[in-house]
Formats: C-alpha cells, structure tokens, sequence
C-alpha cells in the first residue's frame, strides 16, 4: 500500500516492533445478552476511532521488515462489521483485518435469541493489556451514550507513545542488566542470527486460549489465601503455574517470564492510553516447588527487588538483545505468564449484560519468528468475580496444564498426585 513521507509518524521501537512479524492483533472478546443495537455499536466504534486516532493509523513495513506508524491519509476508516452467526464461536473475521489499511478493528456476530458476540482486535504494537482494557471500556460506554442520548461526546487524544521514549523522557537508559538474567540461554542452531529468507505470508490464524473459570466462591477463597498469607495474588498464581508445570512435565528447573505494568510505577505515572506496550518484563526461575506459599513469597520478593533497582524498566531497553534479526540471547523454554488482573465491569444499557470477557489474538499474516518461543503461556485476568486460567501451546501434555494449575489453586493438588502426574 503506497505511503507518503509526510504520513509518517515513527519508526516503531523495538517494544512495539516484535508484534509488525505476524500482524499480532489482541481480541477483547465479550458474549452478549439482551438486545444489541447494531446502529449504536457502528456509531460507538466510530466514535473510538474519532476518539483514538491511533486506530486508525497503519503500519507499514520497509524492506528490512521494520514497521513504522503512518497516519491514515485520505483513506477512510473501516467501520464496525456486524453479522449473524454463532455467538459461541470467537471467528476470524470475514473482512481482511490488515495493518497496512488500520490498527482496530470490530467483529459483531448477532443472533436471534437475543445474544451476541462482540470482540474488538487491537494491533499489539500500538496496545498492551491495560491499553486495551481501556479502548473497550470506551467502546461499551460510548454505545451506552448512544442508547440512552442519541449523542456521543468523545475528544481525540494525542498517539500514545513507546515505552522507550516514555523512559528516555524520565531520563531512564539502559544499564548493565536486563532483568531477563535467570531465563537466559544459549542461543541454539536454530535461534541463531543469520539471514532470514522471505517468505510469503500465511493465511490469518486465530489463536483462543483453552480456558478454566474458577467459581465465584473459589475466587474468592484465593483472594483470601492470598490475603491470609501476605502474598499477591499475582505471585500466588504465578507460583501455582510453575508447581504444575513441574508437575505435569517433570522437570527440575521451571522459569517464567511476565509482564508488569509500569504506568503506576514510573514518575510521572502514565495513563491508560498515553502509552502502547507500557510493561516490563519480570523473570523467575527456580529449582525449589515444594511450598506453594514459600514460593508465592520468594516471586514476591524477586519483583520487589527488581522492581526497587530498576530492573524491570530495563528489560524493555534490551529487547533487541532477545527479538529479531540482532538478536544475541534467547529465553527459549520458559512459561509466559500474563495475568491482566481484575476487568471492570463494563458500563451498558438496562437490559443488558455482558456474561462473558475472554482474550484472543490473531496473526493477520504470521510469518516464521525470529526469536525464541515461550514452552507456553498462560493467560490469568478475573471478570464479574471468576478467575479464568487460560493457556496456549504446552506441547503434548498441555491439557493437563489448566487442571493441575487450579488444583493448586483451590488447594486440591498433593505432591503425591505431582510425583504420578
């Protein structure tokens, strides 16, 4: 797609950069009950765009494959789809979703008994979870104007910048550790830099997580352990991840990587929407699973430690050591770890409820990586008081992961069942 020079806005940074490969969308995905305003959900996501020019932008990619963000020209954007279907099912899409036309796009799938299905896919270079969170509840709440006034009232913002110029403005730059130093490894023939041969893009491939939901009253029994025993939930379920991840494949090391938020964390802080990947990388490793609560402490006391020097900023600064074509290490082997914590609840109309919140990513042309993959990830968030587990990859005993994960959580797991696992 042909682009001018004075269209463009930036060169993306290494951040933002490793998510241009595979066109790497992120999906809020919600069901819907009660009757959905086709009209109104077309007039909200208009007004998202209007809102957050953002999302209508593009990325473009020069012949070295490095994205850059360019305003949108004279071409207009692309508005909400809406069809009948299967709610259930979480689609691609039958329109193209293409990075190089726009960044948002919005999937409705309507049925007759009064349901729905509506996700919103967000380009991952230009948002992160706690970005994304926001763009959706701005969604609902714009749709909610629409019932209820016929009018939208929604001012645009600036483009949200990188977490790198984010850091440089704070006078922050690299130093000497990345903070990925306990899941580092070699890298291996097959990870290693050399010329990386074109390839054509595949067909667009969606990825929905295998999913748990804890019960209400499980929930909150977690909530309480933590609370109990002076742990965050974040490090209790970490920790329950890496316990069944031994478990199930018997291993005797296991080690995670997992984003945290740095908006609340950096001074100035920075709000939902001023920033695209605004997280950095905390990493964990150990040889010791034997106390899920001794273990939950010794995360907890890792990231506050890292957390207190710096470190976790850092890893954000040394990315192009781990991603892309100049890469030098690999974390190869670990568990991604992604827990988005508590989704508000989203304001809608009476009569109307959004009974479901689940996260899904689509690849609008995956290509081969060049950088190490994680052995799997593990998706945590909690919605409307259930904490839903979710998990991709995981090899050939990946549907054992999601059980044993909740075992340890609801305090049904043993070590004997650990050792015949």
């Amino acid at each position: 797609m042909l682009w001018e020079p004075e269209d463009v806005v930036r060169v993306l940074d290494p951040s933002e950069q490793r998510f241009v490969r595979h066109a790497t969308f992120t999906g809020r995905s919600v069901t819907v009950r009660g009757e959905l305003d086709a009209a109104a959900l077309g007039a909200a996501f208009a007004a998202l765009q209007r809102a957050f020019p953002i999302l209508v932008c593009r990325i473009v990619e020069d012949p070295e494959d490095t994205g850059i963000l360019v305003r949108p020209g004279h071409i207009e954007p692309v508005g909400a789809w809406v069809s009948f279907g299967d709610p259930d099912e979480v689609r691609i899409p039958t329109e193209p979703m293409d990075p190089a036309a726009q960044l948002a796009y919005l999937d409705a799938v309507l049925a007759e008994e009064d349901r729905a299905r509506v996700t919103l896919f967000v380009h991952h270079a230009v948002a992160d979870a706690g970005h994304c969170v926001e763009l959706f509840a701005r969604l609902w709440g714009y749709y909610t104007d629409h019932v209820e006034t016929g009018t939208i009232a929604a001012g645009s913002r600036e483009y949200p910048l990188s977490l790198e110029a984010l850091l440089a403005q704070r006078g922050i730059g690299r130093g000497s550790r990345s903070g990925l130093e306990p899941v580092t490894r070699p890298l291996v023939v097959a990870d290693a830099v050399g010329v990386v041969e074109p390839s054509p893009p595949a067909s667009p491939a969606l990825a929905r997580p295998a999913r748990i939901q804890l019960s209400p009253s499980e929930t909150a029994r977690v909530l309480e352990q933590a609370r109990i025993h002076g742990v965050s939930v974040n490090g209790l379920v970490t920790a329950a991840a890496l316990r069944a991840f031994a478990t199930v494949y018997a291993v005797a090391e296991v080690g995670c990587v997992y984003p945290v938020d740095l908006r609340r964390r950096l001074d100035p802080p920075i709000t939902a929407a001023a920033g695209t990947n605004i997280s950095g990388l905390a990493a964990f490793a150990t040889t010791d699973t034997g106390d899920l609560i001794e273990l939950a402490r010794r995360i907890g006391t890792s990231l506050r430690d890292d957390l207190a020097a710096g470190v976790i900023e850092q890893s954000v600064l040394h990315f192009p050591d781990f991603f892309g074509p100049t890469r030098i290490h690999s974390t190869a082997g670990h568990i991604a770890l992604t827990n988005t914590g508590t989704v508000p609840a989203f304001r809608v109309p009476a009569g109307v409820l959004l009974d479901d919140y689940e996260i899904v990513y689509l690849s609008a042309h995956p290509r081969p990586s060049t950088g190490a993959s994680a052995a799997m990830t593990v998706l945590v968030c909690t919605y409307l008081g259930r904490l839903t587990l979710a998990r991709l990859g995981g090899g050939l005993r990946a549907t054992e992961l999601l059980p044993a994960l909740a075992a340890e959580l609801t305090g049904t797991a043993t070590r004997a069942e650990a050792v015949s696992a």
